[in-house]
């Protein structure tokens, strides 16, 4: 049973994204289809929720079939079932494959393989897994309901109202994790081993839709080498799914303000709507784009596409405020709402983001590498607006996520250690997209076109 909604969850995803566009390689579609499978998955759990039918193995595939079933009419309604039929051109990569660029697919299958292995191999370990996210997922399937579980029940527990209480989580984790218990599961890391693996393919297609083959795997091996982030994609935590979404999320907006094609635009949408149902935080993403493409609308003084993103993106987070207020699923208040200035906090916090970015132990090369880039290409960018939307979302993402810090009254917790430590996890986010930032960059296409033609004997 646990196969079958697994297949089903990634046929939602890929009827998903033939609904988005019939534009997308099969390489996307593929990566795209489980992240934006589970999203899909994971809502249709909650609306069950909120009409207070009982989350059970029969009732969430049922919701699943029925989701299928809808978006495969709507898709041969309206796109034609031709939009996702394979072409000979979508094997043209192959057809002219080099041995470099093969070689780096299967160092990237064989390092996937072996964290794959490794995620699947152990059980949830990790504190903040144990504390929250597996074990509210657990008792979820076990209870047939989230909002209305034991553990959210104040008599039980009375602490569960606090701030920085689990009850306030983002559910997509928790839910996801509740769909594989409920389907038969053993534990819930079939989430983040597929999560990371999908992940691992969508990255490589949208970089391939942007730039050369050889580099776009290049680019792939390298993003798979930040050592923490690897580590974290084989625990249960939050953190990596959201850093798969976010950065998806900017990329396919990025591509979009690139080419104008549609399917890009409401793909990124898709994706940061995704990525706060994920994680609450996640809002800074969303701002961070919508700003970017609101600069872009001033000067095309056309609007209406803006608005469409505007609202996609939203959509998740529409569903889980009702979802938040329907169940009674709050936290004592931590931020602080009026304006300030306080000089040490904010030192602390530049400080604190500073030592992430200089410290290679955590993401390796990928912020040296993007500084190098940013100035080898910082003419393009002048000349050219290079790039430089992608790099106003990635600034404007930090800059949020920093007043976000900035404005929380730490009673749970010392500042110190959410830079220390869930800030480290949250720059996972940026570190595909630095390395996109990177691989898409003038210069860098410039090279990945002498590379192919080298490469290929041409």
């Amino acid at each position: 049973m646990l196969t079958l909604g697994i297949i089903l969850t990634c046929l939602n995803g890929i009827l998903l994204t033939a609904l988005v566009g019939s534009r997308f390689s099969w390489t996307e579609r593929i990566g795209l289809s489980f992240p934006l499978g589970m999203t899909l998955q994971t809502i249709i759990m909650a609306l069950l929720d909120l009409l207070h039918i009982p989350l059970t193995a029969s009732s969430v595939l049922l919701g699943g079939l029925l989701l299928f079933a809808l978006l495969l009419f709507v898709v041969w309604r309206y796109r034609g079932i031709d939009s996702l039929r394979l072409t000979p051109a979508m094997l043209d990569d192959w057809r002219q494959a080099n041995l470099v660029w093969v070689l780096l697919l299967l160092i990237i299958g064989y390092c996937e393989y072996m964290n794959f292995s490794k995620c699947i191999f152990f059980p949830p370990s990790d504190r903040d897994s144990l504390a929250a996210f597996d074990t509210l997922g657990f008792v979820a399937a076990h209870d047939h309901t989230y909002m209305r579980m034991s553990l959210f029940d104040a008599d039980y527990n009375p602490s569960i109202h606090r701030a920085g209480g689990s009850i306030a989580y983002a559910p997509f984790v928790q839910l996801s994790y509740a769909y594989v218990y409920l389907l038969g599961a053993e534990t819930s890391k079939a989430i983040p081993a597929l999560m990371y693996l999908f992940f691992v393919v969508a990255f490589y297609g949208i970089l391939r839709r942007n730039t050369g083959k050889t580099l776009a795997a290049l680019a792939t091996l390298f993003m798979m080498m930040a050592p923490e982030m690897l580590a974290f994609s084989s625990l249960s935590a939050t953190n990596v799914m959201q850093a798969i979404f976010a950065s998806l999320g900017i990329a396919y907006t990025a591509s979009w303000l690139r080419s104008r094609h549609d399917h890009e635009l409401y793909a990124g949408a898709l994706l940061l709507g995704a990525n706060m149902w994920c994680r609450n935080e996640g809002i800074v993403f969303i701002g961070a784009a919508c700003i970017v493409l609101l600069i872009d609308c001033i000067r095309r003084k056309s609007y209406r596409k803006g608005w469409y993103f505007t609202g996609l993106a939203l959509l998740p987070a529409v569903i889980w405020f009702v979802y938040m207020k329907v169940g009674g699923l709050y936290t004592e208040g931590m931020a602080i709402t009026r304006l300030f200035w306080d000089g040490e906090k904010a030192g602390l916090i530049v400080k604190g983001f500073w030592d992430l970015f200089a410290a290679p132990l955590y993401y390796g090369w990928t912020f040296p590498a993007f500084a190098l880039f940013f100035i080898a290409n910082l003419w393009f960018m002048v000349k050219s607006r290079d790039n430089l939307p992608l790099l106003g979302m990635i600034l404007l993402s930090l800059l949020f996520y920093g007043l976000v810090i900035y404005h929380v009254d730490y009673v749970w917790d010392s500042i110190q250690n959410v830079l220390a430590y869930s800030s480290k996890r949250f720059f996972f986010c940026f570190v595909p997209m630095c390395w996109y930032f990177i691989a898409t960059t003038r210069i860098a296409r410039t090279g990945s076109d002498y590379i192919e033609r080298y490469l290929s004997l041409k």
